[in-house]
Formats: structure tokens, C-alpha cells, sequence
């Protein structure tokens, strides 16, 4: 007997393989998007601490500014000309005054595996538990 096609067996089998193939990709992929979300979020804040240092320079005030003064300036892009920005997966908000500036980077995620970040006069990059990020 000539058979053509597949028999029920070897189609389980292959679901099977997707299956487990499936299972080992998901997690690793996920870890990398929310790596790379927390990278973009840090250098955004990087950013937004280079615009404040360009605002303090040419400001002819000694207040730091907010975003929306950073955006006015030209200083940051179209995102932060509403005061409070929303991207790769961050929302980012914060103000400056004339003792300096804190700006943070609040996940959008509802589970809360992202980190939230903030950076402040000093420069360095800090997570939710203080400690500064590299």
C-alpha cells in the first residue's frame, strides 16, 4: 500500500518539538525585551541629564528645568513637550529647581518586573533600591 501524508504519530511529534521549543524561547526573549527596555530607559535619563546641563548653560536663570523646559529649549524631542514622556516602555517625569534636578523612569509593565530608575544632580544612575546602575 502507497501511503502520502503524514500519520497522526508524526504530527504529535512534531507539535511536541514546537512545543518544547517554544517553552525554551519565550522566557529568554522576554528577559531581553526587558533588558532592553531598562538599558533605553537609563540612557533616556542619561539624556535628559546632558539637556538639564545644556538648559543650566544657556539659561540666563540658575534653576534646572523641567522637561517641558528642556523641550522648549531644544534640548529633548517632540515625546517631552507635554512635561511627562511615555516610551520603550518607561514613563519618565520629574522636575528641576534651583537646587538641582531628579528625574525618574517608572515602568509601565502591571507585573512589575522592570526596574524603576532615577537620576538627580549628581549624575549617577540609581535603581529603586538607591543603588547606582553602571
Amino acid at each position: 500500500m502507497n501511503r502520502k501524508g503524514f500519520s497522526l504519530i508524526e504530527l504529535l511529534i512534531v507539535v511536541v518539538i514546537i512545543g518544547i521549543i517554544v517553552i525554551i524561547a519565550v522566557p529568554s526573549l522576554l528577559e531581553s525585551k526587558k533588558v532592553s527596555e531598562e538599558k533605553a530607559a537609563q540612557a533616556t535619563l542619561r539624556n535628559i541629564a546632558s539637556a538639564e546641563m545644556a538648559y543650566i548653560a544657556k539659561s540666563i536663570n540658575t534653576a534646572y528645568g523641567t522637561l517641558q523646559n528642556l523641550y522648549q529649549q531644544g534640548n529633548l524631542d517632540d515625546r517631552f513637550s507635554s512635561g511627562v514622556a511615555a516610551f520603550d516602555g518607561y514613563t519618565f517625569s520629574g522636575t528641576g529647581s534651583s537646587g538641582g534636578f531628579a528625574f525618574t523612569a517608572t515602568p509601565d509593565d502591571t507585573d512589575n518586573t522592570n526596574r524603576r530608575f532615577y537620576i538627580m544632580t549628581d549624575g549617577a544612575i540609581r535603581n529603586n533600591a538607591g543603588n547606582a546602575v553602571q
